[in-house]
């Protein structure tokens, strides 16, 4: 997969949506517990709202469906 924009390297909320969104990919607990680390160092943030993390939380998991939708479709 290429993105072809960018995020905005100081958007803490789009970090935080790809630290989900990782977050829900993890494959080993090890990588979880670190992602883990870094979501809660991102949520310590003040301009970080419980609705921002429930946003992007959200969005992660709705992009893990897409994907997965995506490939039941190529895949048969």
């Amino acid at each position: 997969m290429k993105f072809e924009n960018k995020p905005d390297p100081n958007d803490k909320h789009e970090f935080l949506f790809q630290g989900f969104y990782l977050l829900f990919a993890c494959p080993t607990t090890p990588h979880a517990d670190d992602m883990a680390k870094i979501i809660c160092t991102l949520l310590m943030d003040p301009e970080i709202t419980k609705e921002h993390a429930q946003q992007a939380c959200d969005r992660a998991i709705l992009a893990h469906a897409n994907e997965k939708k995506l490939e039941e479709t190529f895949n048969g």
